[in-house]
């Protein structure tokens, strides 16, 4: 049976519209299908000696039309579960909603309770994962007051931005800020009272060393001289905020 690979850009739209013309393509087949549809995002994963590779183009109709089907068929849980996972950084991610999507329109709603399924508890992994690392840049993410906008700036291993994005527009509606993906290059953007949009570009990245203001430098301050220096606990600060989180955090840039 033929393996085919379907190449999609590295957004949310691109890899919706992929599973959308994966379902094509799997409706064309003769026989049972046997998982030989995968789907590469951007530049990842390695090139195939037997398999054909196809180039999807995003179309924003296919997209949507994947997402409302999940969502009236699977339930909007399990379209977040989804999603969470596809915020994931692992290379075969898009490849294994496919696999699950695949048993999911089979089985139902209750899909997660298929736990002995590899592509089920691969995909629990990757959307725990995501979300795990969004729920600690909501709780750790350190906003610099510019003046006329709050810049934050994030290097998550997750693409976790789309994560941030209802909490921080709930938090600060009134507010005008950007947060910045370091590693990814892409930032949310949200004016005051308005949707956030995502935008990509070096633009973005902002010195905020050069714009400290006076409660940054007080803030700073009072985090080295309240320690209790006898109660020092490296291992377990470790465990409850691993040092890569701290890079962007005011109390921890020196």
């Amino acid at each position: 049976m033929e393996q085919l690979i379907l190449r999609c850009e590295d957004t949310m739209e691109g890899i919706f519209t992929a599973i959308y013309d994966a379902f094509v393509y799997k409706n064309r087949m003769e026989g049972e299908y046997q998982d030989n549809i995968s789907i590469a995002i951007g530049d990842e994963g390695e090139p195939t000696l037997f398999a054909r590779e196809i180039e999807i183009s995003t179309d924003i109709d296919k997209a949507e039309k994947t997402i409302r089907t999940i969502q009236m068929r699977l339930g909007i849980s399990v379209y977040k579960t989804l999603f969470h996972a596809l915020c994931h950084y692992d290379t075969e991610r898009a490849s294994v909603v496919l696999g699950y999507l695949v048993r999911g329109f089979k089985k139902g709603r209750r899909i997660d309770e298929h736990l002995s399924d590899s592509y089920v508890m691969r995909v629990m992994e990757l959307s725990r994962k995501a979300g795990n690392e969004g729920y600690r840049f909501k709780e750790h993410l350190r906003f610099t007051d510019m003046g006329q906008f709050l810049y934050g700036k994030i290097e998550p291993k997750c693409n976790v931005l789309p994560l941030l994005t209802e909490h921080f527009a709930d938090r600060f509606p009134n507010e005008n800020f950007i947060i910045f993906d370091e590693k990814r290059k892409y930032a949310i953007v949200h004016k005051a009272y308005m949707p956030c949009f995502f935008a990509t570009g070096e633009e973005f990245r902002i010195d905020i060393e050069q714009s400290r203001d006076m409660f940054e430098v007080l803030w700073k301050q009072y985090f080295k001289t309240m320690e209790i220096k006898e109660r020092h606990n490296e291992k377990c600060q470790n465990t409850l905020l691993p040092k890569w989180y701290r890079k962007n955090m005011t109390e921890h840039i020196i």
